[in-house]
């Protein structure tokens, strides 16, 4: 499998070095991770859209970026990627906002896992 992570440039050097500390004993398996910058709604064109799988961990928290996220993971999918947003819910962020508005106006989603003592929440996202 090949595997793309991406974050804003200045995250960049911390990812790296996350892949670096988790590279198994005994070498990749296969094609080691790639980190590479992405900042939504800006370079996203510079990504193919033949992606399988998009996974998103805790990156709903700035309203002022939900459209340029949307319009990322838009691109993102054009070939049908299946997305799986993992998010805390924090209403003084309008997370919910996200999940419930933005979201669904381009993807079907699908809450598949809720965690009320962490008050997270997993979500399954198609394209239209």
């Amino acid at each position: 499998a090949d595997v793309t992570l991406t974050d804003l440039p200045v995250a960049l050097p911390q990812l790296q070095a996350n892949v670096s500390a988790n590279k198994p004993s005994d070498d990749w398996p296969s094609t080691p991770p790639t980190v590479l910058p992405l900042s939504w709604g800006q370079d996203h064109l510079n990504f193919p859209s033949d992606w399988d799988l998009v996974l998103c961990a805790d990156i709903v928290y700035l309203p002022e970026t939900y459209p340029l996220l949307l319009e990322t993971l838009v691109h993102l999918c054009k070939n049908g990627a299946v997305v799986l947003l993992s998010s805390k819910m924090r209403k003084e962020h309008k997370t919910p906002s996200f999940f419930e508005e933005f979201l669904p106006s381009r993807f079907d989603v699908e809450l598949v896992h809720r965690d009320d003592k962490q008050n997270n929440n997993i979500y399954r996202a198609f394209p239209l």
